[in-house]
């Protein structure tokens, strides 16, 4: 699989979620600051059901701005999350992504099963 295509970055805040977002629909996203014209991730997570709803949490948090994309469903919204987790160095997410409830998937970049304390990122 390879990394997904994010859209954005936008506002992470209500006008930017309203704007740029379709409710009711999983997927991932990526949360960061533009800097010199390159945005820099900070933080990927995923929704299972409707990524507006996912993304509002983080609005009052310490990211500025969000890329994202849909999932088709949780298991290819928990996929491509791990992918991005992968992809980026230096997250501030510490804990590797874990499966949607119910479902017995492994990371298809490391075999990883969720949720383990492993930190080490490779980058492409």
């Amino acid at each position: 699989m390879t990394s997904p295509r994010l859209y954005g970055p936008f506002q992470l805040n209500e006008k930017g979620l309203d704007s740029n977002l379709q409710s009711k629909s999983p997927g991932v996203y990526a949360l960061g600051t533009t800097k010199n014209n390159l945005f820099i991730v900070r933080y990927v997570g995923r929704a299972d059901a409707d990524l507006k709803s996912g993304l509002k949490p983080h609005i009052s948090g310490p990211y500025a701005q969000f890329k994202f994309t849909y999932a088709l469903s949780p298991r290819d919204a928990f996929l491509k999350q791990c992918e991005l987790y992968h992809d980026y160095v230096g997250l501030d997410n510490k804990r590797h992504p874990s499966p949607p409830r119910g479902v017995d998937l492994v990371c298809p970049r490391c075999q990883v099963t969720g949720g383990s304390d492993r930190v080490l990122r490779t980058s492409r």
